[in-house]
């Protein structure tokens, strides 16, 4: 399953919002575009939508900006995605409407398809939009630190023209 462009920059914005709710002046449709390289205009658009599910506080002018309504420990992923995304029939069968499968009734796919929708909901419902929030003084010692990876020696056996690796 992939999420829209739509859900994708719907999270970018709420959490940018998130990382910006202590500053004194709020972040602008204008910044986050600018930050993401998103079309301002298309970001308008969701930024309105989320506004009308009661998530964003949008205020125009001088010195107005994007504010959660909510705090970020409320504001579910799952609610976010169940929300934002417009189609989430991942197989034909689960529209009853829509269903023309010669197999409906007959096979088991719909079933283990909505088992799998129903633990990645559940995987999203347990987290908010705080948990996703690393505090910035940790996101910048983190952002400091250098990777390390361990990566296997490798040498060749002179006899065998093989390599060995420890």
């Amino acid at each position: 399953m992939r999420l829209t462009q739509w859900t994708d920059y719907s999270l970018r914005v709420l959490m940018y919002c998130a990382a910006c709710q202590e500053r004194v002046k709020p972040p602008t449709v204008a910044e986050i575009a600018e930050a993401h390289g998103i079309s301002r205009s298309h970001l308008m658009k969701i930024v309105m939508s989320l506004a009308s599910y009661g998530w964003l506080e949008t205020t125009r002018g001088r010195g107005g900006g994007l504010r959660l309504l909510k705090p970020a420990s409320e504001l579910r992923l799952g609610d976010v995605v169940r929300r934002t995304e417009s189609d989430l029939m991942l197989v034909e069968c689960f529209d009853p409407a829509g269903n023309h499968c010669k197999l409906d009734g007959h096979c088991r796919l719909k079933g283990v398809f909505r088992e799998a929708m129903q633990s990645y909901f559940d995987t999203l419902d347990a987290y908010t939009l705080a948990d996703l929030m690393v505090p910035p003084t940790l996101a910048r010692s983190a952002a400091l630190q250098p990777i390390s990876l361990q990566l296997p020696k490798v040498r060749k056996s002179v006899k065998a023209g093989k390599s060995l690796t420890h």
